[in-house]
């Protein structure tokens, strides 16, 4: 099932799958929430409702909600800008980026069981800033691209209790770019580049409670996913009299790596209120467990070599220390016929990361957005849901080790297409 679900989604990935910071309902950091038109027109306020196939991400108790086969294709263009104005007034920004992300569920609800798998992206990040610009020896180019396939299960208990359980398969790459400060010695820039890649695993438990036709609750809880990237380590341009110094024979070296890495579990409570017919309401809160993110660090064992092994590790391990944070959102859907939905929604994230290890690879602060959207049944049958959202980031002021003092400042546009088909 794993080896469908990647061949599908290959097939539908039409440009590199990833983006920059916080995107999306998530809470912070390289967090991504792009997976439905319909949830993200109400601010990607859902786990409490969870009542078309995205819920398979959002809510998978939901899936006991739908009665037959639905499937859902959709597509997110996520359009990232970033800015950085240094003390003096100087501003650089960072390259425009337009990505387009796929996603993909299926479902078959038999009434009291429900089945569903889904891809999509729940994770990610690139930025890129002037090969030559004020970053340079931190990141030019940052690149983490994270496929999710998802296996559901869902279980009605009773007519007001759903349960559900899904395994969650990441299969993720790091790609990192940044120049050779080799100044000290009088020498030019060289080149530093690091990639690696591993899929790893990890599960949801989720729970839905429906205390009547008004009043709907949901509860997800998220696990670790813990990676152990193997890749390589790349040095070109290497100046002779640093060669000299560490014991390298030639400008150009590489060596293989493994460094460890975990996305956070996280816990989200959602709430669906329905007055009548054509009002929803809905409202989600989340704690994401950002705190597991202590340090970067590269293992450069496979280097039995002292000298050049000292200077592999300048600077390994990076210091991290990220905080434990807490997003919300606001949705809300008003019926206007039979066929056509209207949608609007807000939400907020923290950052979970500290001003002291902030680093201009991952421009991260918090957050607020808006959204809006609709939902229009062509048919019986097929359905077309549409969003829009822009995140609006906070001006962050920087001044530590790891980043050129000065004001950073973003902005995200995100659109959404979703159709969905029941048979």
């Amino acid at each position: 099932m794993a080896t469908l679900l990647k061949c599908f989604f290959a097939s539908v990935f039409m440009v590199v799958m990833s983006t920059v910071s916080a995107l999306a309902a998530g809470s912070g950091a390289y967090r991504l929430e792009v997976p439905d038109a319909g949830a993200a027109g109400k601010g990607s306020a859902f786990a409490g409702e969870a009542n078309t196939p995205a819920a398979v991400y959002y809510n998978p108790a939901g899936l006991t909600q739908i009665v037959g086969q639905a499937v859902s294709v959709g597509v997110s263009l996520v359009q990232p800008r970033a800015s950085y104005k240094d003390n003096s007034g100087s501003e650089s920004h960072m390259k425009a980026g337009n990505f387009g992300i796929p996603s993909f569920y299926y479902v078959y609800g038999a009434g009291q069981f429900a089945l569903g798998v889904g891809a999509t992206s729940s994770w990610g990040l690139t930025t890129e800033w002037h090969p030559d610009g004020f970053a340079r020896y931190a990141a030019t180019k940052t690149v983490m691209q994270n496929k999710d396939y998802l296996i559901t299960g869902a279980y009605k208990v009773s007519d007001q209790l759903s349960l559900a359980v899904s395994l969650d398969i990441d299969d993720s790459s790091v790609d990192k770019k940044k120049k050779l400060d080799q100044s000290a010695v009088g020498g030019v820039d060289g080149d530093v580049r690091l990639k690696g890649s591993d899929t790893a695993f990890g599960y949801r438990l989720a729970g839905m409670y429906r205390f009547n036709e008004r009043h709907q609750f949901g509860l997800m809880y998220r696990s670790q996913i813990r990676h152990k990237y193997e890749g390589k380590v790349y040095v070109d341009g290497m100046d002779p009299v640093v060669q000299g110094i560490y014991g390298f024979s030639s400008s150009s070296y590489e060596t293989t790596i493994v460094s460890k890495s975990t996305l956070p579990d996280s816990i989200v409570l959602g709430y669906s209120y329905k007055p009548d017919d054509k009002w929803t309401f809905n409202a989600d809160l989340e704690w994401m467990n950002w705190s597991v993110v202590e340090e970067e660090k590269v293992d450069y064992s496979s280097e039995t070599n002292l000298g050049r092994r000292s200077f592999l590790e300048q600077g390994n391990p990076a210091p991290k220390d990220w905080e434990s944070v807490f997003s919300f959102s606001l949705g809300t859907e008003y019926k206007m016929s039979d066929r056509f939905r209207l949608r609007g929604g807000y939400y907020h994230h923290q950052s979970p990361i500290p001003e002291a290890n902030w680093t201009a690879s991952l421009p991260d602060a918090d957050s607020n957005a808006v959204a809006t959207g609709f939902g229009y049944d062509i048919n019986k049958n097929l359905t077309l849901d549409m969003a829009w959202s822009g995140l609006f980031f906070k001006d962050r002021k920087i001044d530590n080790p790891y980043a050129p003092a000065g004001t950073y400042r973003q902005w995200i546009s995100l659109t959404y297409a979703t159709m969905t088909y029941k048979f």
